[in-house]
């Protein structure tokens, strides 16, 4: 029985594994269109466009800026979380180590919390994952919605940079 319940978690982290790549060589995948995943297609579809556009990223620094918008550091910020998206590892490992401890994210504190002592005396593993399992839920939506974001302004930008440029739009 035991043999069967880690083959089935080997093929479900496989198959996830498989749809990230396919997501990364921008393969067509169909998701939800209320899926992360879907989002996170969207998300690494507009970048790679973005980056494919943008062949002379310092022309960037000549766009009008909006606001505190600096298009060039937006650029490289969507690029590098494309990157942390897809790939991240050696990246985030570095980035923990020289995180301070107050920057903890409430996620980070809720996921060690779930994944300890529950704090609530008598408190039993289905409440505790319920718990959990809401929390997660709340972060998804969160995700999906900075997802959306981060989309929205690799199109802007790509659109910006072609105007800039005089490409067809």
């Amino acid at each position: 029985m035991k043999m069967s319940f880690n083959t089935d978690i080997s093929t479900k982290l496989e198959n996830s594994r498989n749809s990230l790549k396919k997501i990364a060589r921008n393969d067509n995948t169909e998701f939800s269109k209320q899926s992360v995943m879907n989002d996170m297609e969207k998300f690494v579809k507009a970048v790679t466009t973005m980056d494919e556009t943008v062949l002379v990223p310092s022309r960037l620094m000549d766009l009008e800026q909006e606001g505190d918008d600096d298009p060039f550091s937006l650029y490289a910020m969507l690029n590098d979380l494309k990157t942390e998206l897809l790939w991240a590892g050696e990246a985030e490992e570095q980035v923990e180590r020289g995180r301070r401890i107050s920057d903890l994210s409430d996620t980070e504190s809720d996921a060690s919390s779930a994944a300890g002592d529950s704090g609530i005396d008598g408190e039993d593993e289905r409440e505790s994952a319920a718990r959990s399992a809401a929390a997660c839920r709340r972060h998804l939506r969160g995700l999906r919605h900075c997802l959306r974001h981060l989309t929205a302004a690799a199109a802007q930008l790509t659109r910006s940079y072609q105007e800039e440029v005089g490409a067809p739009v």
